[in-house]
């Protein structure tokens, strides 16, 4: 074939490569962090962390001695069904239980940071470079390699079918919001963190009721696999969270909250945890009658804000807080620092708070008391610092919104129908 012939395919086979590469650039970025997020957590996975030597092990030994599918059933360790599902069907894998342990947390991160960054992307309007940087500050995140390449925990799995429900809600998909939300819960009682926020959603329209008999039906779904395999109902249902809520009577296991400022000989009081129980639930309450009753057009942004506000706040005043217990705050804090990033000293001192936790619990368990403390007032003036701005903000957007006519609080989608069912009656 002749020098002619040969140089103008070249040519265009050189142009299809590069249209091709071109369509699909950003998902070239996309598998290059992916790979480099991939090696920073392989030098990790050798690591043994005290949760994994204490219960991850045993759990796993305890479960694959069991026998196949009958680990759907245990009553090993104070983890939900759902979890027990993975590490069942894990044990089936040709490698160690740390490593298979890590290799789910790791997928989970993946998962996470894609959804965090398709989060991003719709409330920038579709700015792809910023869905794209999302999802690779969520994969370099600290706290998240931390957990997952680490410590072997799964807090990666519950949030990430937070973020997945929140990123649904946003598109008005209600159903499948909740839906993903009853899995979340299913696998971790931590997902409360998200669930004041819900409710907001819910009382400003944004959710209808039906929506969350979805919640319902999944939570229960996810639960039904454990009861085939002969678990009782009330076992699967809410055994593990009984367990757990009963398991821990020091009001703070690490967590940069409010009650690091508690000397230690009021640390273990039971009756003291059980008020403050009943005290954080008052503080959620406050905060959601005002973002029901506050007169504001609830939009996406407003919904990030206050789902970053809740995932922050409630953390910082329940009693019987880990230190990852943040973990879902952080990644709202990624969020929030690209949507609004003059306010990044906000979701910067927060997510420092998390992670100065973390790293001092995994690698400096001795003498934290005293060193948390002041990380504690840090998490608190940032707290201060996102709840001005929030109000603030809301007020700004009905400020903005009120060159028009005056905007009424709005009430629930399920209540706006009804009005118009029984208005559109009358007029027949």
């Amino acid at each position: 074939m002749s020098a002619e012939k040969i140089v103008p395919r070249v040519r265009a086979a050189l142009k299809k490569a590069a249209d091709i590469y071109k369509k699909y650039e950003y998902l070239v970025f996309a598998i290059a962090f992916l790979a480099i997020a991939a090696g920073l957590r392989v030098c990790w996975l050798d690591f043994r962390s005290g949760d994994y030597n204490s219960f991850l092990a045993k759990w796993f030994d305890e479960i694959k001695a069991a026998g196949g599918l009958k680990g759907f059933a245990s009553t090993v360790g104070d983890y939900t069904p759902m979890y027990k599902y993975i590490i069942t069907l894990i044990t089936y894998l040709p490698m160690n239980s740390l490593y298979s342990y890590k290799m789910v947390s790791c997928i989970f991160d993946v998962v996470l940071a894609v959804f965090a960054g398709l989060t991003v992307r719709h409330l920038l309007g579709g700015k792809d470079l910023a869905g794209l940087m999302a999802y690779a500050v969520v994969l370099f995140l600290p706290v998240v390699f931390l957990n997952s390449a680490v410590w072997a925990q799964c807090d990666s799995i519950y949030t990430s079918f937070c973020v997945m429900s929140f990123y649904f809600l946003l598109r008005g998909r209600g159903r499948l919001s909740m839906a993903l939300y009853g899995v979340a819960f299913s696998f971790k009682l931590q997902a409360v963190f998200f669930a004041p926020a819900a409710v907001v959603f819910f009382l400003k329209g944004r959710l209808k009721f039906s929506d969350l008999l979805f919640f319902v039906l999944a939570y229960f779904l996810c639960a039904l696999p454990a009861v085939i395999a002969g678990m009782s109902l009330v076992d699967a249902l809410c055994g593990a969270y009984l367990i757990q809520t009963n398991e821990y009577d020091r009001i703070t296991l690490n967590a940069p909250n409010l009650y690091q400022f508690l000397s230690d000989s009021y640390n273990v009081s039971p009756e003291l945890g059980n008020m403050l129980i009943f005290f954080a639930f008052g503080v959620c309450a406050i905060f959601c009658t005002y973002f029901y009753r506050a007169d504001y057009r609830l939009d996406d942004k407003g919904m990030l804000l206050i789902a970053y506000l809740f995932s922050v706040l409630l953390p910082f005043v329940l009693p019987h807080m880990h230190e990852r217990y943040f973990y879902m705050a952080d990644i709202f804090a990624v969020i929030f620092t690209f949507v609004y990033p003059k306010k990044a000293y906000i979701s910067a001192a927060t997510a420092y708070c998390s992670l100065r936790a973390v790293v001092m619990f995994l690698f400096d368990g001795s003498g934290t008391k005293g060193s948390l403390t002041q990380v504690a007032v840090l998490m608190g003036a940032a707290i201060a610092a996102l709840c001005i701005f929030v109000v603030g903000e809301l007020k700004e957007k009905k400020a903005r919104e009120g060159a028009g006519a005056p905007e009424t609080v709005s009430a629930p989608l399920y209540v706006q129908r009804t009005a118009e069912e029984v208005s559109d009656g009358k007029e027949s």
